[in-house]
């Protein structure tokens, strides 16, 4: 790319001796992109070009993350919405189970959208204990980038686990043991008894997936702390060895979290939710498939724009640090 801004400000000559030399000069530091550019003029040309490609560049960043932030926006209140409507409701005796799938189908989605932060999140903790060398973008927007995804996670967590809690619980259903028809047949049931057996059975299902889940991140959590603390044992550069305790410090946080979190599914209480109609569930039923489309596309569009939203970081880091070398490489000697 620079050796074409070059070309265009009138610096190579054709030559292709001169087009190979400053290839090399592209990643050979500051005094050999000075030397390649010998003359005052030339040097003021190349570092408005350079300065040009860094303000383009970075300007192409801050576009991306304005659609990525507009974007999430849209996503983040849509989910919010579902999520404040299944906290409320439940099955009636008619409802045939529906309310109790939306909410499975509402977590499920959530924890697929985990799984992205997820990995996310994993590649930026391999770039933060990394040297600075080989890493493609500074330490302080991995952090931030690392920062607002684990906000997110928590986010996410948090709203699987209303949803979990607005689950028929256990004790609930010790009200409808005795919930027969007593007038005719004791030992004929009712519909509601039905209801609420199958209810509180799906619903153990779905609580006991969830803490599988969290377990499963706990053991994962637990892994990478003891990689961590291997790979402090073997690293002697001061500014590495912080970067290390320090995401061991998040990781061991985040461990006594999600034991936390496991807890307050095994003692929830009996949530406080209205049971709709048949046909009210129906309705909702339908609205929310409708929403889960839109959530899905626009997901897909918000994937898409991280990635581009990463190799856009990656190039205005790349065309600032040139910009710096080259500044760097040309400054006066102010050496007495």
């Amino acid at each position: 790319m620079w050796v074409v801004a070059i070309a265009l400000a009138g610096l190579l000559k054709g030559d292709v001796a001169v087009a190979a030399e400053a290839e090399t000069n592209r990643t050979a530091g500051p005094v050999a992109v000075a030397t390649g550019v010998a003359d005052a003029a030339g040097r003021r040309q190349y570092a408005d070009v350079l300065a040009a490609e860094a303000a383009k560049s970075q300007e192409r960043l801050d576009a991306i993350s304005q659609q990525l932030r507009t974007l999430d926006g849209d996503i983040e209140s849509r989910l919010d919405r579902i999520v404040k409507l299944l906290s409320t409701i439940k099955d009636s005796t008619d409802s045939k189970g529906r309310v109790r799938r939306a909410k499975d189908k509402a977590i499920e989605g959530l924890k697929k959208s985990i799984a992205y932060y997820v990995r996310e999140r994993d590649m930026r903790d391999k770039a933060l204990v990394a040297s600075d060398a080989n890493v493609a973008v500074s330490k302080e927007a991995l952090a931030k980038d690392a920062k607002v995804i684990d906000t997110r996670i928590e986010k996410r967590i948090g709203q699987i686990s209303t949803l979990a809690k607005s689950l028929t619980q256990n004790e609930e259903f010790n009200q409808y043991e005795r919930y027969r028809n007593d007038e005719y047949d004791y030992d004929t049931e009712t519909k509601e008894f039905h209801r609420f057996e199958k209810d509180v059975s799906g619903s153990a299902k779905i609580k006991s997936e969830l803490i599988q889940d969290l377990k499963a991140g706990i053991d994962k959590q637990t892994r990478e702390v003891e990689s961590l603390k291997q790979m402090l044992t073997t690293t002697t550069e001061p500014k590495r060895q912080e970067q290390i305790k320090s995401q061991i410090e998040a990781k061991e946080e985040l461990i006594a979290d999600r034991r936390q979190q496991a807890e307050d599914l095994l003692s929830a209480n009996a949530p406080s939710t209205k049971p709709v109609s048949s046909k009210g569930a129906f309705e909702i039923d339908k609205l929310l498939a409708e929403m889960t489309l839109d959530l899905q596309s626009d997901f897909r569009k918000f994937q898409q724009l991280v990635s581009e939203r990463n190799e856009a970081q990656k190039r205005a880091q790349s065309n600032q640090d040139r910009l710096q070398r080259f500044r760097a490489g040309t400054a006066p000697d102010t050496t007495p």
